[in-house]
């Protein structure tokens, strides 16, 4: 029971770190649109690796931020149903969507995206774009750095329950 709780806190603190570097990104990322902006209308200058940045920013807040947003229940639901139900029919949504859904995704995601950025990696992908940001890689990691937060999510909850009906 004791190594199940220490697992516990090793997965909250691996989702929350990537919560609060999503966080930490968005005044960046907001930063590097208002110079784009001014550069462009009122300096007429335009740089590819300044709107990749921006681009590859945003997808990191994303990437980095979902699991963290599934672990505060903040994430856009469709609530239908799922509004005026019972607190054990949520759970059990919740469930559902976790094994048949959320498991799966991460999985494939995991799957897949490895390869992706280990191609990317060995071959020093670069911007498509002249002018645009190298080491596409890092960004092709993120997305497996997601599949990797979703498992440790899927992971954090499946604990929870574990040492709720442990008790």
């Amino acid at each position: 029971m004791k190594s199940f709780r220490f697992f516990l806190g090793v997965c909250e603190f691996i989702i929350e770190f990537f919560g609060k570097i999503a966080s930490s990104l968005i005044p960046l990322l907001i930063l590097i649109i208002s110079i784009s902006v001014i550069l462009r209308y009122f300096f007429s200058l335009g740089f590819t690796w300044l709107q990749d940045l921006y681009i590859w920013i945003h997808a990191s807040i994303i990437l980095l931020g979902i699991a963290y947003t599934l672990k505060h229940d903040s994430h856009v639901r469709i609530d239908l149903i799922y509004r005026n139900s019972t607190k054990k029919f949520k759970s059990l949504i919740n469930i559902f969507g976790t094994v048949f859904f959320t498991l799966p995704f991460s999985c494939l995601l995991i799957m897949k995206a490895f390869p992706y950025f280990h191609r990317s990696f060995l071959l020093n992908e670069a911007s498509k774009e002249s002018g645009g940001l190298p080491a596409v890689y890092i960004l092709k990691f993120i997305i497996f750095l997601m599949g990797v937060s979703l498992i440790v999510y899927v992971l954090s909850n499946f604990l929870k329950f574990v040492i709720q009906k442990w008790k």
